[in-house]
Order: C-alpha cells, then sequence, then structure tokens
C-alpha cells in the first residue's frame, strides 16, 4: 500500500483533505456540525462556513489549535491555516 501512496501522492493527498474534512465533525462534535454548512480545503487551507456568529467567534478564538489537533489527528499536515465564515 505504501508503494502505491508514493507512485500516487495526489491521491494521497485528497484522501488526507477528506479525512481533514471527516475529522472536524468528529473532534468538534454534534453541536458544532449543526452549525457547519460547508467545508472544504484549498491550497492547504480549510474553509469552513458557519450558520452561527456564536459558534464563529469561538472557533476563531482556537483556531490555531484546531490546526494542530486536525492534522495531529489526520497523521500528516495536511492544513495550515483554517479560513471561518
Amino acid at each position: 500500500m505504501r508503494n502505491y501512496w508514493k507512485e500516487n501522492p495526489e491521491i494521497y493527498h485528497q484522501m488526507m483533505e477528506a479525512r481533514v474534512c471527516r475529522l472536524w465533525g468528529e473532534l468538534l462534535g454534534k453541536t458544532v456540525m449543526q452549525y457547519t454548512s460547508n467545508t472544504y480545503i484549498k491550497n492547504r487551507v480549510l474553509f469552513v462556513s458557519l450558520t452561527s456568529s456564536v459558534v464563529r467567534s469561538e472557533l476563531i478564538a482556537i483556531r490555531k489549535q484546531l490546526v494542530i489537533k486536525l492534522n495531529e489527528n489526520a497523521g500528516t499536515n495536511v492544513i495550515d491555516e483554517i479560513v471561518i465564515r
């Protein structure tokens, strides 16, 4: 399997991006997911759309910690930043 990932790094990277988007919900829980309307990654930046200004403010305050936690749980550095809208 490792050889496959070495031969196809773009597929591996896409898989890791999908993992980070899934981890957003797993790590932050059901309550935050209720207010999350969209997540996607572009150029190593995780974009998250939220419907609650209160949740948005809380998550903006801990953005750096979230980057570290998401990358740790993904097992590799997938994102460098989070943009919360």
